[in-house]
């Protein structure tokens, strides 16, 4: 049989366009081949009540557009592969709570690019840029809570081998110091005791620590851990909660908080505005970004969730914890006068006007505005609340009327409130 041949003859056009689209598709298969960074994420078992919030500011950095695959060590049980993050760990970034110096080494001669997420570091020296709470202020906004019950002593726990715990207390007695008052440290190493006997030595040094301590009085812990041997230690030696000391933690880690009677009020943990700002550093550190080391990303807690163990102390004048629980249960309802309260009371205007002189050095009208302004700044910063919509629903005439108030009690104007919290004007 004679052989047949067939030819397709391809103008140069054609030719070039063929070209043209096996290299677009070349360059399409490449792109979906090309994996995302892989991301180690390690916290510590004692944290996962709290940091479990980073997960959702992570998340929403993917989300935006920077695809990461995550590797995430965690407490489970056997019904999936365990995932271990540590020097043999392989993949492109890390972001960690805590590591040691070998680690450090390792990780660095391997090229993996690290955030780490907590204020400690391995003797102190910064291996990796760091994202963390902003401590200092976390001390401040504890003492401004404090300092809202009128009370005239106060004390914070601290562990002086940790750089965090050391922040905070400076920044709690600071912010008690502008205010004419004092604040006593309690220096207890928590750290530095052996962990098969921290627990008991945790509550024998608060013991005899507090039993000391004047009352009624306002104890700021240096986390939410800590707050809860601290209530435990109040009711060995038999002073109420919060009647004698109104006690405040930070993370508002649930678990802890709910773990005494009464329950504890804290410092929320801003993990998911943390987690963001480390993932976004963490993808510029992939990207090839050099980042100083010694780089410190602070973000300040949003807000305070009040519990009973900060409810209203007992003075040593009845009348005026008496009148103090009230202002504070109905300040956030409606305008109040120093008229309403008398009546509600039973006692003259002098004579109230005398007593809170004498226990609070403050008028009734100055405690009341001081409330309010509180009050406004919660609903502010917590609610998202406009201006105009916190002038409405707290009883003021107009957003100007409001804005003058606040700045008389809180010494600033609402935007350079909301500013040093974190927060954008709405």
């Amino acid at each position: 049989m004679a052989e047949m041949r067939f030819f397709l003859t391809i103008s140069p056009i054609v030719c070039h366009r063929l070209v043209t689209m096996k290299h677009v598709y070349a360059t399409f298969m490449n792109d979906q081949h090309e994996m995302p960074p892989r991301v180690g994420v390690r916290l510590i078992d004692w944290a996962q009540g709290f940091s479990y919030r980073l997960y959702g500011g992570i998340l929403d950095h993917i989300r935006k557009g920077h695809p990461m695959v995550l590797d995430v060590e965690q407490p489970i049980a056997s019904e999936i592969q365990p995932t271990s993050i540590n020097r043999s760990w392989k993949g492109d970034g890390l972001l960690v709570f805590r590591y040691t110096t070998e680690e450090a080494k390792t990780w660095k001669k391997h090229g993996i690019a690290v955030v780490n997420l907590s204020t400690e570091s391995p003797a102190g020296q910064h291996h990796f840029p760091r994202v963390t709470l902003d401590n200092h202020y976390t001390g401040q906004m504890a003492a401004e809570h404090l300092l809202s019950l009128q009370l005239q002593n106060f004390a914070v726990v601290v562990d002086e081998n940790r750089l965090y715990s050391r922040q905070r207390a400076e920044g709690f007695i600071a912010r008690i110091e502008r205010a004419g008052k004092t604040a006593r440290a309690i220096p207890i190493p928590t750290s530095k005791f052996p962990a098969a006997s921290r627990a008991e030595r945790n509550l024998q040094a608060a013991m005899l620590t507090l039993s000391k301590i004047p009352l009624p009085c306002g104890i700021f812990c240096k986390d939410d851990l800590c707050a809860v041997w601290i209530i435990r230690a109040l009711h060995h030696i038999g002073l109420r909660v919060p009647q004698d000391v109104a006690v405040l933690g930070v993370s508002d880690d649930l678990v802890h908080c709910l773990a005494t009677t009464p329950a504890i009020s804290s410092l929320h943990y801003p993990g998911r505005a943390i987690g963001y700002a480390a993932a976004e550093l963490l993808g510029r550190m992939m990207s090839g970004e050099t980042i100083a080391p010694d780089t410190h990303i602070r973000i300040p807690p949003k807000n305070l969730v009040i519990r009973e163990s900060s409810g209203q102390a007992e003075l040593p004048d009845a009348v005026v914890t008496s009148s103090l629980r009230w202002i504070r249960s109905a300040v956030p309802q409606r305008l109040v006068g120093v008229d309403e309260l008398c009546r509600e009371l039973g006692v003259s205007r002098e004579i109230l006007r005398q007593k809170f002189h004498q226990a609070l050095g403050k008028s009734p009208k100055q405690i009341i505005d001081h409330m309010r302004a509180d009050i406004v700044g919660e609903k502010l910063l917590n609610h998202n609340w406009t201006v105009d919509q916190a002038a409405t629903q707290c009883g003021f005439t107009s957003s100007d009327d409001l804005c003058r108030f606040f700045k008389r009690i809180k010494g600033c104007t609402i935007k350079d409130w909301r500013k040093q919290r974190g927060e954008k004007m709405p």
